[in-house]
């Protein structure tokens, strides 16, 4: 995503050489923020599988040492963005990644915080959006835009303005897809293994649910959510599907979509990043994993 905002922000006759360079080691740096963001997120909510393969934490010849090369890890992005980049780009980016490092290890205390405590009260809509911003949203979405802004000489504050307004929801809403996949769990199309529900996680699934059950079910949900046991697992997953949890994403995801093209069409012309911009960064992100096909395997 960071390689493709630039290239569109930028003429192509530009990009070669020493900038082609620059913007293949802002990306990777962009990248290596999400594998330190998941080391420390497979250990807390004690995940086994990441794409495929077991997580890094329980390889036998890393254990305990996963903490240290996560903060390897961000020692290294450091260190290639001073040798890569001078002056004001160099602030520009350092501040932006010392931003991104802070908001996601907010969104990761919270999320765990809030799980721990089990006070399904605290289960709203508009703390989970908080959360879910904070621990991917602004990564997934807003962090790679801005990233590219900085490179291509057009970071100011309409830009961030404009960035933040219309690619807010949509990393919120690329939470809310992971969450959506977390419940199919199925390590051949995730590539990991789902436990959003057995570590009580404040998920959109949960909150969407709690929002709509009877008391009864409420009941049901407060003794079984939270368990690693397999039967109050299942009980979990058949209240949703009672609920009809899926028909609500998939309406609520046409709403996102719809709501952020209004947004998009309600740009002058002239805006920085411009509107064809937004749109292109769109339409990548809808969906960025097919939760229908995941869901019509399951059910197949």
């Amino acid at each position: 995503m960071t390689i493709l905002c630039h290239e569109v922000l930028r003429k192509p006759e530009v990009l070669k050489g020493e900038l082609q360079i620059q913007q293949y080691v802002l990306a990777f740096c962009v990248q290596i923020v999400m594998a330190y963001i998941l080391i420390i997120d497979d250990i807390e909510d004690g995940t086994k599988k990441r794409n495929r393969k077991p997580c890094w934490h329980l390889l036998s010849d890393v254990g305990s040492l996963a903490m240290n090369d996560a903060s390897m890890l961000r020692s290294f992005i450091h260190e290639m963005l001073k040798q890569s980049f001078q002056g004001s780009t160099y602030v520009n980016i350092h501040n932006l990644f010392n931003e991104a490092f802070l908001t996601c290890n907010v969104g990761q205390y919270f999320d765990a915080v809030t799980a721990r405590n089990r006070n399904y009260d605290d289960f709203t809509m508009e703390r989970y959006k908080m959360i879910a911003h904070h621990k991917y949203g602004y990564f997934s979405s807003k962090f790679p835009v801005l990233s590219a802004l900085i490179l291509s000489n057009k970071f100011n504050k309409d830009a961030q303005r404009n960035v933040a307004n219309i690619l807010t929801d949509i990393g919120i809403w690329s939470q809310i897809n992971n969450d959506l996949t977390d419940f199919f769990d199925d390590d051949k199309r995730t590539g990991k293994t789902g436990s959003d529900i057995q570590a009580g996680k404040c998920t959109w699934l949960a909150v969407t649910a709690l929002q709509r059950c009877n008391q009864k079910q409420r009941k049901e949900f407060e003794a079984c959510y939270g368990s690693w046991e397999p039967e109050n697992v299942n009980r979990i997953r058949k209240l949703y599907e009672d609920l009809n949890i899926l028909n609500i994403y998939f309406h609520e995801e046409r709403a996102t979509y719809e709501a952020t093209v209004k947004k998009i069409q309600s740009l002058p012309s002239n805006a920085l990043p411009s509107p064809d911009f937004f749109q292109i960064i769109l339409d990548k992100y809808y969906p960025t994993v097919s939760c229908g096909e995941l869901y019509n395997t399951k059910t197949n």
